[in-house]
């Protein structure tokens, strides 16, 4: 990647840096000072990973890529997390000591791979349904925010919001 590709990335980055400061901030809300995944933390890797995409069309294109590149931190930390709890000696952890590291997902760090598995499927299937999944419930994003990023209305992404989450529902039963 060339120097010039990577001052786009900085400058998109500088310029949507408090929206994505608030999104990981939320994502990290009510969490506890003994904390494995920082708010700091996830936003600095997930700008690690949009360092490694330099082409997007415009700038909703780029806070999608925004919301993408926070789900696949949040899964990295999962994964890591459930490498870790099945590891020699592990001891055992229940849910309320996974709700520190997400405060904001009632999930637990299985359900949010097979939500991530889930939401790969429906990419595959329908994927304006996966592109508001990663905005609403990864990325935090606003049905405003959702609606401005994908330009479309508001009514729109909650009518598919609602199935999306319906779907995801009737996969996880």
């Amino acid at each position: 990647m060339s120097d010039v590709d990577l001052s786009v990335v900085d400058l998109l980055v500088d310029k949507h840096y408090d929206a994505l400061k608030s999104v990981a901030r939320a994502k990290r809300r009510g969490a506890r000072n003994d904390c494995l995944l920082l708010t700091t933390d996830l936003l600095h890797e997930t700008w690690l990973k949009l360092r490694q995409q330099s082409e997007w069309t415009d700038e909703a294109h780029f806070l999608r890529t925004c919301a993408v590149a926070m789900r696949q931190v949040i899964i990295d930390s999962a994964r890591k997390h459930l490498r870790t709890k099945r590891g020699g000696g592990a001891v055992h952890e229940d849910f309320d000591d996974w709700q520190h590291i997400l405060p904001d997902f009632s999930e637990t760090p299985e359900e949010l791979l097979v939500i991530n598995d889930l939401i790969e499927t429906l990419q595959a299937e329908t994927p304006e349904l996966a592109q508001i999944v990663d905005l609403r419930y990864f990325g935090g994003f606003t049905e405003t925010e959702t609606a401005k990023i994908l330009d479309t209305s508001e009514r729109t992404v909650r009518r598919k919001w609602k199935l999306a989450r319906a779907w995801l529902a009737t996969e996880m039963a």
